[in-house]
This record gives structure tokens, sequence and C-alpha cells, in this order.
């Protein structure tokens, strides 16, 4: 059992090209999908984008003005069978049907520590370190904003948020669910409808007083009834101050301000 869970953590947490349209759309809990579009130019949407790379994506979000998080898995090449280079990827921030904020190279790659870049099939006890930093050569946050980090606890409300496989071009998130119970260190298990392509997506809740990212959605479980796994912020941290994260969340000037209040959808 342990190692078809393990195969099926990592077939759920392939990137969007990796999902061909043979392949089953995992992560939706129930008979109605509770994602919903989300205006990409809007504050925090704005903050997310999609992380295109050959001929597919996962997605991102910005946490300071040259920094972004997402998810490990999304580094690897399954064609070439070898680690993608920084020059590979791409970040186009409020992306939505051809149109977006502003878009950057990127230049520096910063996985997980303990994260084994070979493609290799693990389990949930891995995901943990399912999470990579990425330097952008323009400092795309100064003009968008970013949002900043904060430790997840079991039990919150959350907003999870990407560009899944089955409508890629525009943002999606399902908002007002939750951390259900935090599995093993760093690994958390949410009840939010996510799909394939929302890899490295933000899990964001309110916290510290304001809007935060809280854990990089990775995986899901389909003997769990669909659950979503999201990797937590904390192992991150150290790094990610030292790459320049924001230390508190900031609308940009190219961002509108928001229609919907998350803070008191999540609160």
């Amino acid at each position: 059992m342990r190692r078809r869970l393990a195969a099926l953590l990592v077939l759920l947490a392939l990137p969007a090209w990796a999902a061909g349209p043979d392949r089953q759309l995992h992560g939706l809990k129930g008979p109605r999908d509770q994602r919903v579009p989300m205006v990409a130019s809007e504050f925090p949407w704005s903050a997310m984008g999609r992380l295109n790379f050959g001929n597919g994506h996962c997605s991102a979000t910005l946490i300071g003005p040259r920094l972004i998080a997402t998810a490990a898995h999304c580094l690897w090449n399954r064609m070439t069978q070898k680690p993608m280079p920084a020059s590979g990827f791409t970040f186009v921030a409020g992306w939505d049907r051809g149109q977006y904020l502003r878009f950057s190279k990127v230049i520096a790659v910063h996985a997980a520590p303990k994260w084994v870049l070979d493609g290799q099939s693990r389990g949930l006890d891995s995901r943990a370190d399912d999470w990579a930093l990425m330097e952008l050569e323009e400092a795309l946050g100064d003009e968008i904003g970013w949002v900043s980090l904060a430790v997840p606890r079991a039990g919150m409300a959350v907003a999870v948020a990407g560009y899944g496989r089955d409508k890629a071009q525009v943002p999606l998130a399902h908002i007002g669910c939750h951390l259900s119970e935090q599995a093993l260190p760093g690994i958390f298990i949410h009840d939010c409808d996510a799909v394939q392509g929302e890899s490295g997506g933000p899990v964001l809740a309110w916290a510290e007083g304001e809007l935060r990212l809280v854990a990089i959605n990775v995986a899901v479980i389909p003997a769990k009834g669909e659950a979503g796994v999201a990797a937590g912020i904390e192992p991150m941290l150290p790094l990610a101050r030292r790459l320049g994260a924001g230390a508190h969340t900031r609308q940009g000037s190219l961002s509108q301000a928001p229609s919907l209040d998350l803070g008191q959808s999540l609160r």
C-alpha cells in the first residue's frame, strides 16, 4: 500500500504538460467544482502567475520583489529526464487568456535542500521538501506586489489557487476550505478543490493581521477522497528571507484593489 500511495502522489503532482487528455482529472472533492474564476489583475491574484516551461506549466506566487515560490517537482523535465535549467522558466504574473501584467525570466533556482531531483516516485513523507524558490531577472514585485509568509496550522481556513490543467488560461481559486490536518511535520492535508497544473500554487490564509502564504499546493491522494497535500512554509522561511522575501504583504501599483474581501472570508 505504501508503494502504491507513493506512485499516486507523484502522478498527481506532475505539472500540466505531463498530464495528457487521457489522464483522469484528480483533486475535485465532490460533484460540484468549487473553484471559481478570479480577476487576475486584482491583488492577491495578480501576485500569482503561471510558471511556464517547455510545453507546460505549474503555478507560482510572488513572495518578494524578485522572488517566487513553487513546487520542487515542477523542476523535473520528464522528457529529458533531467532538472530544467533556470533559463527554461518564465513567470507570468496575472495571466488570464493571453492578457497579463508582467513577466520575467528566472535566473536562479533553489530547491529544498532535501529534495532529490531525479524524477523518482516518492511517498507522502517526502512532500515537506516539495518546494522551490526562484529568483527573477526583473523585480516584478515592485509594481505588482507580493504575499508574505506565515507558518500554517491545522484547522486554518484557506484559499487554494492556481492554473489547473482543465482551465489553464484562467486563475481559479477555492476559497474558505481548510487545512484539515497536519499529516506529518511540514505536510498538511487540505479539503480544497485543486487539480493538476495547480502544483506550486498558493495556499493563502489570514495570519498575523494580513493575508499570508502558508503553504504550497503539491499533490492529491485519490485514496483519501481526493484529499489535497500542501507543503508548509516553515522549512523555507530562512532561505526565503535571505533571498529577499517580503516581511509584510504588499499590493503594487499595477495591481487593482480586490473586489473580494479575502481576509473576511478567511478569518
